[in-house]
């Protein structure tokens, strides 16, 4: 991706990030303008091919969120802003963000489950949690925006030299 791709796309993610984190949902709008942009600007840059590789990007970034947005694991403004993301970053850079932030969002379960541990509910219980049941006191439907591991799993590419 050039430095252009990169910055529309921290822009995008910056702009999910913010309203993922304030309101636990991703406006379709945002989504919608993004993804638009990121075709005209394949089809304009590339012709064609750049078009169809904008569709594949999309659909390697909806198609494995839909499964999981049908199983419960993440709502549907993620799934579509991994379709907005796929169709700037192309198929390829969209999985790779995917499995990175399935990861990152693996960790951050796993520490909120640290969390119901004995010697760390007394921590865990001073944490402010805005985003539904609080995962100390809450049951089954404890959540988090997809956006918190998404985040850092972009910066993990981009360390790593993502191009």
């Amino acid at each position: 991706m050039s430095w252009g791709e990169w910055l529309i796309a921290g822009i995008l993610l910056a702009s999910a990030c913010w309203t993922d984190l304030r309101l636990m949902r991703i406006p379709n709008a945002l989504n919608l303008t993004f993804a638009a942009g990121g075709f005209a600007y394949q089809f304009l840059a590339h012709g064609v091919g750049g078009l169809g590789w904008a569709c594949l990007g999309a659909l390697c970034g909806v198609v494995p969120l839909y499964a999981m947005n049908r199983l419960g694991g993440i709502g549907g403004g993620d799934v579509k802003w991994f379709g907005a993301f796929g169709a700037w970053a192309g198929p390829a850079l969209t999985f790779e963000l995917l499995l990175v932030s399935v990861l990152v969002g693996g960790g951050i379960a796993c520490g909120l489950l640290a969390l119901r541990v004995p010697g760390l509910r007394a921590l865990g219980i001073k944490l402010k949690w805005p985003w539904g049941e609080h995962p100390v006191t809450g049951g089954r439907k404890v959540a988090f925006p997809f956006m918190l591991a998404v985040a850092p799993g972009f910066l993990i590419l981009l360390g790593m030299g993502w191009r």
